[in-house]
């Protein structure tokens, strides 16, 4: 079929700012497998969600769990993360897998990318992983157009808009994980150009007691759509006010229990504390104050100034109900963060 291994379901609301997109990638998800596979459920301490597609997964792959391939990746000295499906992004369309540009991330720490591409290219050949893909396909598209429709309903993005009011022209990309329940994730990579992505994981069932026979609902977390989103909105923050922020990048390193972060972590740092203090702010204005003050206390856990933050836009919001963009508060919030103890 053409463009097998393309992004498969392309999914798109026209949002005023900016266009949405829900997708199920055929890399991303090839790579899934092979790690779900090479790890085994028995070591997660969070299992896989429950669906008719995980059965049809064990189903399929059974025969192969002692592939070569597998069985090296386990022998490694280090494991990845589950966010290590995301180099299906780096990779050529069609099998054999190659890097397609160069890869400058930190999804793999297991082993180097070009040994990873080699042993995921002897799983998929011998394994017909692209039968299984392909076999697929219609689920792919209804659990996209799910979570796409889900998303829309909510009205979360709007309420994102609505609290920065900020134009963009970014598209916003959502890769659904089916056979991740750990985590979900950003994702940064330079060569795809104005449009911001991340990876969402099959977290949550209604039954997470169920048997392997449940259709796919994806729900996906909207604190994590607004987070996301948010990035959007205060990304030109850090840059431009680089050198100003700079001098005073040790102010962002100091962790709540005292530990202090490697110096280049600083901009990460930074750009987490504000799009989470706005995340609860957007947060209190749709759920109410209760959910607000739930994130402010959750989330200063793991930033030391983020109650400070949190109280200085709070007061700013409140001072300027009428402000014409969220960007405007960016020379008082340069001050703010300059006269921080």
């Amino acid at each position: 079929m053409k463009n097998l291994f393309l992004l498969l379901f392309v999914f798109l609301t026209n949002l005023s700012f900016a266009q949405v997109e829900v997708k199920v990638d055929n890399r991303i998800e090839a790579v899934s497998i092979f790690y779900a596979m090479a790890i085994g459920r028995d070591s997660l301490d969070i299992k896989p969600t429950p669906s008719v597609y995980l059965k049809d997964f064990d189903a399929y792959f059974k025969p192969y769990k002692n592939h070569k391939s597998l069985n090296w990746y386990r022998n490694l000295d280090q494991w990845d993360a589950p966010n290590v499906s995301t180099i299906g992004l780096y990779l050529t369309e069609k099998y054999p897998f190659k890097l397609k540009f160069p890869y400058q991330g930190d999804y793999i720490k297991s082993s180097k990318i070009e040994d990873f591409i080699a042993h995921l290219n002897s799983f998929y050949k011998d394994c017909n992983v692209s039968k299984f893909i392909k076999k697929h396909q219609k689920l792919y598209k209804e659990t996209a157009l799910f979570a796409l429709d889900t998303i829309n309903r909510s009205d979360v993005l709007k309420e994102t808009k609505k609290f920065f009011k900020t134009e963009t022209n970014d598209k916003f990309i959502i890769y659904i994980d089916l056979l991740n329940n750990h985590t979900s994730n950003s994702i940064e990579i330079k060569e795809y150009k104005n449009c911001r992505q991340f990876k969402l994981a099959y977290l949550s069932s209604e039954n997470p007691n169920s048997a392997n026979e449940e259709s796919i609902k994806f729900v996906p977390a909207f604190n994590v759509v607004i987070h996301e989103c948010s990035h959007l909105f205060v990304s030109d923050f850090i840059s431009s006010n680089y050198n100003r922020l700079n001098s005073i990048k040790n102010k962002f390193l100091t962790k709540p229990n005292g530990k202090v972060l490697p110096e280049n972590r600083w901009k990460d740092e930074l750009d987490e504390m504000l799009v989470r203090v706005c995340v609860a702010k957007i947060l209190g204005k749709k759920y109410g104050i209760e959910r607000e003050e739930y994130e402010i206390e959750n989330q200063s856990k793991g930033y030391l100034h983020f109650k400070d933050l949190h109280q200085f836009i709070t007061e700013k919001l409140e001072g300027n109900p009428n402000y014409i963009s969220f960007n405007d508060f960016y020379p008082e919030l340069i001050l703010f963060l300059e006269n921080l103890k």
